[in-house]
């Protein structure tokens, strides 16, 4: 018989991404150092596979000595331009609130003067951020473009779609006949089925 224990502890763990920072990597020494390895002798009287094991082990050595990390920063982990510390507790009151009505421990009336007030302040601060980026854009020009160019963005990639056989489908052109003959029988079906109520 086996006995054993799982151990759960009840806590939040905050994960924080890192990516290698090559702006301040060594590359001279990170050349030097795969360069000291003898390559000819070192795979030797292997196979593939361990040949593959051996340079991918000495490479993220070298890499982890001469390539340091740093947090990954993307769209997820900024702040919006115009969010500051009050709109952020802001925020955060409207969160608690929200979660207050949904117990039952807040009345509607105080929820949605909360969520009206954390709104009112987010559209004013939108509203002075783009203000002072129009009023600054002959000498700010860098700030100016960098927040329309974060409105613009857009996901410009569809992921594999299936096709009628079950078949995943990757090409754009193959793509967009899946999305075209979809979209035609959603419409004809919805069509016929307009016309046989009518008639």
């Amino acid at each position: 018989m086996v006995e054993f224990r799982i151990l759960r502890a009840v806590r939040r763990v905050h994960r924080k991404l890192t990516t290698l920072d090559f702006r301040r990597a060594d590359f001279g020494l990170f050349r030097d150092l795969l360069g000291r390895i003898p390559w000819d002798k070192a795979p030797e009287g292997r196979g593939a596979q361990d040949s593959w094991l051996i340079f991918k082990g000495r490479l993220l050595q070298a890499q982890e000595q001469c390539i340091p990390t740093k947090r990954k920063s993307g769209k997820n982990t900024q702040r919006p331009a115009w969010m500051n510390k009050e709109l952020l507790g802001k925020v955060k009151q409207k969160k608690e609130a929200y979660r207050g009505w949904k117990q039952g421990q807040v009345a509607w009336e105080e929820y949605r003067e909360t969520v009206r007030a954390a709104r009112d302040q987010v559209r004013k601060a939108k509203a002075l951020i783009e203000i002072s980026l129009a009023r600054d854009d002959k000498d700010n020009k860098k700030s100016f473009y960098r927040y329309v160019s974060d409105k613009r963005r857009t996901r410009e990639n569809v992921g594999p779609l299936q096709n009628e056989t079950g078949d995943l489908v990757t090409q754009d052109m193959e793509k967009a006949e899946v999305l075209k003959d979809f979209f035609a029988s959603v419409f004809t079906s919805k069509c016929l089925s307009h016309t046989a109520q009518a008639s």
